[in-house]
């Protein structure tokens, strides 16, 4: 009876994510509360709050789905990189950041979260440096994958772009046939010759649905 009761809350938690999810990615996140989260659902706002007892907590769990996505994502690449195969790994790379456009459903979360600088240490705070975080630890992967690894900066902003153009539905599903295109790109020295060369700081849209 106790892993039944388990096994209930963990599809209940399931079901609020993936509601939220939806509606951010609909209506964008300063849209969506969690009202209107449980409506979506048929639950009462009580019933969320059991599982998350903010709006702030609910992000939190939405963003721990968009890392382990990028984890699930890299973690193959990262072990054929530890056995030395390094080499000609940044189109698969990118195929499995931009594989069945997937984590462009995290764009909304990630924006409203990149934005919010209150200068006070709120909920809010510590999430948007896990987003910062992230985007270090996806930087370096794409660097050492790099001819010239001063450009993963830049490579990062031009995924993202990607990736915000897909949730805008401003480019077609499909996003993994990119790939090659933008391997090729980066591939050579030189190519990006005059293009900004800031790696620490990837520019973001200002905003998306």
């Amino acid at each position: 009876m106790v892993r039944r009761s388990r096994d209930d809350a963990v599809a209940t938690r399931g079901r609020i994510l993936a509601s939220a999810q939806q509606l951010m990615r609909q209506r964008g996140v300063h849209c969506v509360t969690l009202e209107d989260v449980a409506r979506a659902i048929g639950m009462t706002r009580g019933a969320v709050y059991a599982h998350f007892r903010s709006r702030a907590a609910l992000m939190g769990a939405l963003l721990s789905c968009a890392e382990a996505d990028l984890a699930d994502r890299l973690a193959p690449l990262a072990a054929r990189h530890h056995a030395g195969a390094a080499t000609d790994m940044l189109e698969p790379a990118l195929a499995a950041l931009l594989d069945d456009d997937g984590m462009a459903r995290h764009v909304s979360l990630l924006a409203f979260l990149l934005q919010h600088k209150c200068g006070t240490a709120c909920e809010l705070c510590p999430l948007r440096a896990r987003v910062l975080r992230g985007a270090d630890t996806l930087r370096n992967a794409l660097a050492v994958r790099m001819a010239e690894p001063a450009q993963a900066g830049l490579l990062v902003a031009h995924l993202w772009g990607l990736l915000s153009a897909h949730a805008l539905q401003l480019a077609p599903s499909g996003l993994s046939g990119c790939a090659a295109s933008l391997a090729r790109l980066y591939a050579a020295p030189g190519m990006q010759r005059g293009a900004w060369h800031g790696a620490g700081a990837p520019a973001f849209p200002r905003d998306t649905p």
